[in-house]
């Protein structure tokens, strides 16, 4: 009788959340080879140009394939499921360590399984064992309104065979935000007999203006502000022959914790100052517009304020423990150096590594029909990092409409280690749902509560990111719209239980 063998591989991204119950990841394991329809695991590593496990796959320990046979003569292998969701099983499974996992391997992840609207999960098609083996790499579901999984979007998996996917013609590449990247990396050998090259990316939902590709000869560098997985079409001409083109992701994504905030009007446009906060861990004391030392905002959060930046953490700590400052080994992974509007050369001239929290840019105007990312006057998001985010332990991230047009539409996108954990504003509210839309009057006054976040450690030795959208109304689910008033002299409703 055949029995596995369960090996766990390093898993490079987290799972996303639930409310009131964590959303976690299973753990990556071996099979036996035998079952696969691939003929082995080749271990093809994923062109990296930043070093970054990005976006919502990465690279990881690859999968170790050891059949054991104690010599019985049953016909078929034990029926055994996992516990940290590592094998094909007969049913789909729903509880948090199996979420986002294709449990059945029917190519259909979490069907028939609840969630929140708004919230967002990593997802993985096919048999489990191969999720973060190199050339693996998970795409996004969101919770619909009708609180079921939506499709699993993007990705690459091990239903089309992704541990054997050749890295020699045109393959996946990952970085992390504000990364110059450069795209020809992911053509391979596809473009060694070019004449003329061209590239197009096309942004993830919500990425508003999308950045150009901009260099010369070739035109291939690209700087990715947002989190998210990213398409690019790549086409050359050949000596006496009709142009050629392939398509490849491009998966980008940084550690911890990552809040990023955008918006529009009723035009399209920005058309707006509006600030994003995020709230000291397990405390609530009241917060402050631009911020105070239990509250990060525009005026104690960026580089320019810097004697103003708030230790949350204590001084003493070294990753993977919460700490204040890091000057990471891997020049890539310091983020905060490659922040648009010379954000980023002043972080890296302290030479201290980047701060937790922080506050990379604070978005005050912009020119929506500016392309080029290293403009000043380009519409870049507003986003706050926890690089190494404590453990149990709720954050409250908060939106400020400070001044500008009315009708602003808010979108907030929470990450965990590089995976797309909720998706709020235009999604996630009322009933029947609609999306949230800052009143015309009054607004500047207008504090929105949108989520508490906490990272929690998992079964498998990995860690898992819960997320829970505020309400003023359960029922409603209407978005908890409050003053500035009010959050500067209550911190709002208690954190989850």
């Amino acid at each position: 009788m055949r029995r596995r063998r369960f090996i766990p591989a390093i898993l490079v991204v987290l799972g996303a959340a639930a409310s009131g119950a964590a959303l976690a990841v299973g753990c990556s394991a071996a099979g036996d080879p035998s079952e696969f329809t691939t003929s082995s695991s080749s271990g093809l590593t994923t062109t990296s140009t930043g070093g970054g496990n990005g976006g919502s796959g990465g690279e990881g320990g690859g999968i170790d394939l050891i059949p054991e046979n104690d010599g019985g003569t049953d016909a078929a292998p034990d029926v055994f499921v996992n516990p940290c969701g590592t094998e094909c099983g007969p049913v789909e499974l729903c509880d948090p360590d199996h979420l986002g996992l294709d449990d059945n391997c029917n190519g259909v992840v979490d069907e028939g399984c609840a969630c929140v609207s708004g919230q967002a999960n990593f997802c993985f098609k096919g048999d489990p064992s191969f999720r973060g083996s190199p050339g693996c790499f998970d795409g996004v579901q969101r919770c619909t309104e009708n609180g079921d999984w939506g499709p699993c979007i993007g990705g690459v998996h091990a239903t089309e065979m992704c541990a054997e996917q050749s890295t020699q013609g045109c393959h996946a590449i990952t970085a992390v935000p504000f990364q110059d990247v450069n795209l020809k990396t992911g053509t391979g050998t596809f473009s060694s007999n070019a004449v003329t090259e061209t590239w197009t990316v096309a942004c993830p939902p919500g990425v508003s203006p999308c950045p150009s590709v901009t260099g010369s000869n070739p035109t291939d560098d690209f700087k990715p502000l947002q989190s998210g997985e990213y398409t690019v079409t790549y086409t050359k001409t050949v000596a006496g022959g009709a142009p050629e083109s392939c398509t490849y992701p491009l998966f980008v994504g940084a550690k911890g914790l990552r809040v990023e905030l955008e918006w529009q009007n009723d035009n399209g446009l920005y058309g707006a100052d509006i600030d994003l906060y995020l709230h000291q861990p397990n405390n609530t004391q009241p917060w402050k517009i631009g911020g105070n030392a239990n509250s990060c905002g525009y005026g104690n959060c960026t580089i320019g304020n810097i004697s103003s930046i708030p230790n949350w953490f204590p001084p003493g700590n070294t990753p993977p423990d919460p700490v204040n400052w890091y000057l990471d080994p891997i020049p890539e992974q310091n983020t905060c150096y490659y922040a648009p509007r010379n954000a980023g050369q002043a972080w890296a001239a302290r030479g201290q590594g980047c701060h937790s929290p922080r506050l990379d840019i604070d978005n005050i105007s912009c020119t929506a029909s500016e392309s080029n990312p290293n403009s000043s006057s380009f519409c870049a998001p507003e986003n706050i990092n926890i690089d190494y985010p404590p453990v149990d332990e709720w954050f409250r991230v908060g939106v400020h409409y400070f001044s500008g047009t009315p009708n602003i539409r808010p979108r907030v996108k929470i990450y965990c280690n590089g995976a797309l954990s909720a998706d709020l504003g235009p999604q996630g509210f009322y009933s029947p749902e609609r999306p949230l839309i800052f009143p015309a009057a009054g607004s500047t006054t207008l504090f929105w509560l949108a989520a508490d976040v906490r990272f929690k450690d998992g079964e498998c030795d990995n860690s898992t990111c819960e997320v829970v959208p505020l309400y003023m109304d359960n029922t409603t689910r209407e978005p908890y719209l409050t003053t500035r008033s009010v959050v500067e002299a209550n911190f709002g409703p208690p954190y989850p239980q």
